[in-house]
């Protein structure tokens, strides 16, 4: 963009790049849990092998930044648990028995708890063309899959409620950051938060018996390898780029991420030759216009 500072052109960089990481992670997940159409790993094995290989990646981090745990353990624990564990599972057990691009579509419900968490309990004003642009965007995102979504009425079931419980989750998480933790390193809280939530994937990992499926069941191991490139780029990775757009924005709009995400849905369906309606392609216009009002909305606030 003509004119435009340098952090406000990494701040869409990174909107891009998370976007894409993260829009591709439902479908990680979907191959995690299913291989070839049959059971590979329970959502509980795939949550925790997620958390525990996420921290082994971020571990190195652990011992540069041990020393600001003490101080900030408090936000780092309701991050550790809102941002990273509980959503793990949640989104985990849901895609065992909803479509994964169901769980993409609700995911898109982030930004608006996101905003509502940041006015009531953080004290975060709340602008005109913030809420419409949170507003255009949670259409768009919902529009973008409605469209090209063929499940009916049964998709819906009690497993829906797990990623809005999330996207709830997502909403507290990123005020936290944004409010609690602004003063650390966004690598720092992403090694110190993950270290919390990571032993206990370990212990999933021994409590689920994933060491004995993997030796008796080979499509374990293929599963575990979408696991592997989720738990590395959708969570290890992702976490520090996550806190580090948090830092140059606001919370709102960087969890205007999860409003894009559907569009890289809609790429991966288009190279796994299903076609792109007219009325998604609008849809993916409506989105973009509202990340741009919620920027609008952030700049003015500043």
């Amino acid at each position: 963009m003509p004119g435009e500072s340098r952090p406000g052109r990494t701040k869409w960089i990174l909107l891009a790049v998370l976007s894409f990481v993260w829009g591709s992670s439902f479908i990680l997940m979907k191959h995690g849990l299913y291989q070839g159409g049959e059971p590979a790993l329970s959502p509980l094995q795939l949550a925790s092998a997620r958390l525990f290989i996420a921290w082994l990646v971020l571990l190195p981090l652990l011992f540069r930044y041990a020393s600001m745990f003490r101080p900030h353990w408090r936000p780092l624990l309701g991050t550790a648990l809102l941002g990273n564990g509980i959503p793990a599972f949640l989104f985990a057990f849901a895609q065992s028995r909803i479509d994964s691009s169901l769980a993409g579509m609700l995911n898109s419900l982030s930004p608006l708890f996101t905003l509502l968490v940041g006015v009531a309990v953080f004290g975060v004003r709340l602008k005109a063309v913030n809420l419409l642009g949170v507003l255009l965007g949670l259409a768009g995102a919902l529009g973008t899959i409605a469209f090209g979504h063929r499940a009916g009425p049964a998709a819906w079931n009690v497993f829906a409620l797990l990623p809005i419980l999330g996207t709830i989750c997502y909403g507290i998480s990123g005020n936290i950051v944004k409010h609690r933790l602004y003063m650390l390193p966004a690598t720092a809280v992403a090694a110190l938060a993950i270290s919390i939530v990571g032993p206990l994937g370990l212990a999933g990992i021994v409590a689920t018996g994933l060491p004995h499926t993997l030796a008796t069941s080979p499509r374990a191991w293929h599963a575990l390898g979408y696991v592997a490139i989720l738990a590395v780029f959708g969570t290890g990775m992702a976490l520090i780029l996550w806190n580090q757009l948090i830092k140059l924005t606001s919370a709102v709009w960087a969890a205007s991420v999860t409003y894009i995400m559907p569009v890289v849905a809609i790429g991966w369906g288009v190279l796994d030759g299903e076609a792109v309606l007219p009325m998604q392609l609008l849809m993916v216009g409506v989105i973009l216009l509202g990340v741009y009002l919620v920027n609008k909305g952030t700049q003015a606030a500043g």
